[in-house]
Order: C-alpha cells, then sequence, then structure tokens
C-alpha cells in the first residue's frame, strides 16, 4: 500500500469520526463545562453579594437582572469553541492530506498547528483554568470588608439619598464589571488559540506574537481582576485592605447629626470614585493589550496612568491619608480606616 492510498483511509476514517462526533453530539458531553455558574464565579472573584436584589425595581435591581441573565453564555461560548475545534480537526486532516500529496508545497506545520488549535478548542475549560492560575496563583484580592460610614444617612436629605444610590447600585455594579471582565477574557482566550493557525508573517498578531502572548496575559488579568487589584494595592500600600470607612477628625462646633450626615456625604463620594476606579483598571488592560498589537493610537503611558489610576480611586481613602500625614494634617481632616 502506497503512502498517498494510506493517507486516505486515514483521511476518510478521521473525516468519518468527526461527522459522526458532530451528528449524534455524544462528544461534546465528554468536554467539562465551564465550572459554576457565571453568576458564582463573579461574586467569588469580587467577593460581592448584598446590594440590590434581581427582580427589585430599582437600578441595582436592573443590573442584578443584566448579570444574571448572561449565566449561559460562557457555556455558548464553550459550544462555540467546540465547533469550532471540529472545523480546524478537519482542516488539519485535510492539511496532512495535501502535505503527503504535495510536501514541497503544503508544509507538515500547517496541519500540526491546526491540530493544536483544535484540541486546545476542545480543552476550552481547562485552557481558561490555566491561564487564570499562570496570572493569579495565590493571590489575595482587594479586601473591602471595613465598609462604609453610612450611619448617620438619616431623612429625607440630599446626604441619604446619595447613600441610597450608592448602596442600591455598589455590589450589582462591581458584580457587572467583574462579568464583563469574565466574559471578555474568554472571547481573548478564543482569539488567542485561533492566532495559533496564522504565520509568523503576521507580526504582533502571529502565534508567537508580542500581541498574541499578551492576549493570554490580559485575559487572565480580566478572569482574576480582584487579585490583580490585590497585587496592586499590596505594591503600593504593602496591604490588600481596602480604607473606606471614614471618620472625621476635627468635629469641633459640630452636633452628632452634622457629622453624620457629613460623613455620609463622603461615604458616597468614596464609593462613586471606586467604581471609577475598577472601570479605569480594566481600560487599563485592554490598552496594554492594544499596544503589544501594535495599535499606533494606543500608547503604553496611557495604559499604564489608567492602571496606577485605577488603583489609587480603587483605594481613594488610603491616598487620602498619605496625603493628610504628609501634610499633617492627620488630625484635621477625615482619616480612613
Amino acid at each position: 500500500m502506497t503512502r498517498g492510498r494510506m493517507t486516505r483511509i486515514i483521511s476518510v476514517l478521521a473525516m468519518t469520526a468527526l461527522w459522526y462526533l458532530l451528528s449524534t453530539g455524544d462528544a461534546y458531553a465528554q468536554v467539562p463545562p465551564i465550572p459554576g455558574s457565571l453568576l458564582a464565579l463573579i461574586l467569588a472573584f469580587l467577593g460581592g453579594g448584598g446590594g440590590a436584589a434581581c427582580g427589585v425595581e430599582s437600578i441595582g435591581g436592573v443590573l442584578c437582572n443584566t448579570v444574571a441573565s448572561t449565566e449561559y453564555v460562557p457555556g455558548l461560548l464553550s459550544g462555540f469553541a467546540y465547533l469550532t475545534g471540529l472545523i480546524l480537526g478537519a482542516m488539519a486532516i485535510a492539511k496532512l492530506y495535501e502535505h503527503v500529496q504535495n510536501p514541497m508545497q503544503v508544509s507538515i506545520w500547517e496541519s500540526i498547528k491546526r491540530f493544536i488549535a483544535g484540541g486546545a478548542m476542545f480543552a476550552l475549560p481547562m485552557v481558561i483554568e490555566v491561564v487564570y492560575n499562570t496570572v493569579a496563583f495565590e493571590i489575595d484580592g482587594a479586601d473591602d470588608s471595613s465598609g462604609f460610614n453610612t450611619v448617620g444617612a438619616t431623612g429625607f436629605g440630599l446626604d441619604a439619598m446619595v447613600v441610597a444610590l450608592m448602596a442600591d447600585v455598589w455590589n450589582p455594579m462591581l458584580d457587572v464589571l467583574s462579568a464583563f471582565g469574565y466574559l471578555a477574557g474568554i472571547i481573548l482566550v478564543i482569539i488567542g488559540i485561533m492566532r495559533m493557525v496564522k504565520s509568523s508573517q503576521d507580526g504582533p498578531r502571529g502565534p508567537g506574537g508580542f500581541g498574541t502572548i499578551m492576549t493570554f496575559v490580559v485575559a487572565g488579568a480580566l478572569f482574576s481582576l480582584n487579585s490583580m487589584m490585590g497585587a496592586w494595592q499590596g505594591s503600593m500600600f504593602l496591604t490588600d485592605q481596602l480604607s473606606t470607612f471614614g471618620v472625621l477628625q476635627f468635629t469641633t462646633g459640630m452636633d452628632p447629626i452634622e457629622i453624620g450626615h457629613v460623613e455620609s456625604v463622603i461615604a458616597g463620594v468614596l464609593a462613586f470614585m471606586m467604581i471609577l476606579g475598577w472601570i479605569s483598571f480594566i481600560r487599563g488592560w485592554f490598552i496594554l493589550r492594544d499596544v503589544a498589537e501594535g495599535d499606533q493610537q494606543a500608547s503604553l503611558m496611557a495604559g499604564i496612568t489608567h492602571l496606577f489610576g485605577g488603583a489609587l480611586c480603587v483605594n481613594l481613602g488610603a491616598v487620602i491619608n498619605a496625603v493628610q500625614n504628609t501634610l499633617g494634617l492627620q488630625d484635621y481632616g477625615i482619616m480612613f480606616s
């Protein structure tokens, strides 16, 4: 039996097996789904929970409903990756046949890299776990357990309205940002795998290009947003504890009710700035990836600025403490713990 005839027989058998798997769907049951629901994952990543309940007619309730409605999107992406893996497998077999027929025109690597990419697509949940552990293995997340000083927000004044708004949207907004990061991370992993079938002539977007490497790195960072924030906080403040509970230090001439109102407004403003900080932090990772991709409109300085600025906004209380201690105003301003 000649080499070409043997290759044709193997190709036909492999294509038949792929068609059987695609038509029966039996193999899909063997592909492990992405573990856990999306809602459970984001609560674990960001330590969320609480806030507005899903179904409540409020802004926080709408945000909660939005997150809950995306629970099955990771499974949809996993199914898309599985079907893409089948297509890549078929293409790999075809390339292998072409290589045997005309080895001078078709390299064996055209088949091998499609087999590798197809296998990675079949094992997408495992690849996601590898990417996550590579970036954030055993890194503690930012801890916001100190809470906010809102005990003085009573009545129907503007301060009470500000506190009510932030109490309603605080945890749901964090869940939305974490859900976005998680879904974006899955999509980036799929993009990175698909780039394995490209050639080195694609530059940064080739299989071994810096853009492809940063695609996986940024995906890992998006999977572990809270761990990344904890790492940045530990680098700047030597602790992953966020300083969010503010207390006025100079209260001469103010009664307890007035003090409570002021501290509550400060807490609401602080929570708003922390949400902006999270958005800026996420944006910074995307800018770094654009720089690695060779995007002329993105700059490394902009990406680093977003990361540092976002991390500082998330722990704005610690920044205010540092400024007051530097200027000797710790006995007159507001200190956060």
